[in-house]
């Protein structure tokens, strides 16, 4: 019996030994159920996270691929504007310069216009002279013509005259008869 006894009592230790480590094993089971709770909730979390972070992506890439588009279009828009600039400026040049050329006309054209004002100012002067003595010349011109005319109606005075005289001296004749020399 003692067999016995001692085999119940071994029995007895090893069931309170087994209903210990059961109750440890049940505290740790709890636990590892916790942790498998908490590792499966935040496996789906991180999941959800996964997903949101995936159409993160998406949309970054699509993002990327509007802002690459955008970026291509900006320089060949910069492009564009770089020529235009560059057009702009050889036309600005070309315009200075052809306003410096003009300039330079203008400053010839305005000597060319001083000397043809003192031309005009001088021929002005030369006409003025011509008219004045013009206006001499005309009025010579009336004097002489008065003077023909006065010489005109001597001379007529001094034909008639003469004609009177030449029948006078024609009858004074003609009553003598004389012999011709």
């Amino acid at each position: 019996m003692m067999w016995h006894s001692e085999a119940v009592r071994l029995l007895q230790g090893c069931r309170e030994q087994a209903a210990n480590e059961t109750s440890a094993l049940g505290g740790r089971v709890a636990e590892l159920e916790r942790d498998v709770a908490e590792l499966t909730r935040r496996l789906q979390d991180d999941a959800q996270k996964e997903k949101q972070l995936q159409r993160q992506l998406g949309q970054a890439k699509d993002e990327g691929r509007k802002l690459k588009a955008t970026l291509l279009s900006c320089r060949e828009r910069e492009s564009m504007l770089s020529a235009n600039a560059t057009a702009l400026r050889n036309a600005l040049a070309a315009i200075q310069l052809e306003g410096t050329e003009m300039d330079t006309r203008n400053i010839a054209l305005q000597a060319e216009l001083t000397q043809w004002q003192g031309k005009a100012a001088e021929q002005e002067l030369r006409l003025g002279e011509a008219l004045q003595q013009h206006q001499a010349s005309e009025a010579q011109r009336g004097q002489c013509e008065a003077r023909q005319s006065e010489l005109q109606r001597s001379m007529r005075d001094y034909r008639v005259e003469i004609e009177s005289l030449q029948r006078r001296l024609s009858s004074r004749a003609t009553r003598r008869r004389c012999p011709p020399f």
